[in-house]
């Protein structure tokens, strides 16, 4: 049984924290230096139950001056309970954009999956950065108020 998810801010400082939803931050050098500059870059935040990260999502505003969710991850063992969906819901929710996007490839079905569920919108594609796997990029547009 887990207990209930809690969505909160996180830092650089917390990377013992998100180890537990990506293992690779023990393991692997590169990686853990990568996390840590996106976590000092942007927003970030962890969806955090029993004391252990169960997904992870970092907004930057490296594109084109734009929020972007650069990251976007959950623990295997935790997918497809409604987690991916809490975390990109709190990314959209907040910044003060009129707009806010992301990106994935083509070959990654559920991240598409989520996306379309929570109302991401189709916004472009970019070739060759993933030979032979197109990088889509989405939007998810603020609604007027």
């Amino acid at each position: 049984m887990q207990g209930p998810l809690d969505i909160r801010r996180v830092g650089a400082g917390d990377l013992a924290l998100l180890a537990s939803a990506d293992p690779r931050l023990a393991r692997d050098a590169v990686h853990r230096r990568h996390i840590r500059e996106l976590l000092t870059a942007g927003l970030s935040w962890a969806a955090v139950s029993d004391g252990a990260a169960a997904g992870l999502a970092v907004v930057t505003h490296h594109f084109f001056g734009f929020p972007f969710v650069d990251l976007l991850m959950v623990d295997e063992a935790r997918r497809r309970g409604g987690i991916g969906l809490a975390l990109i819901d709190r990314c959209a929710a907040a910044h003060d954009a009129d707009r806010i996007f992301t990106s994935t490839n083509e070959s990654n079905a559920p991240m598409r999956r989520l996306l379309h569920k929570a109302g991401w919108l189709p916004a472009g594609v970019v070739h060759y950065l993933d030979p032979g796997d197109p990088e889509l990029v989405f939007v998810k547009l603020r609604a007027p108020a």
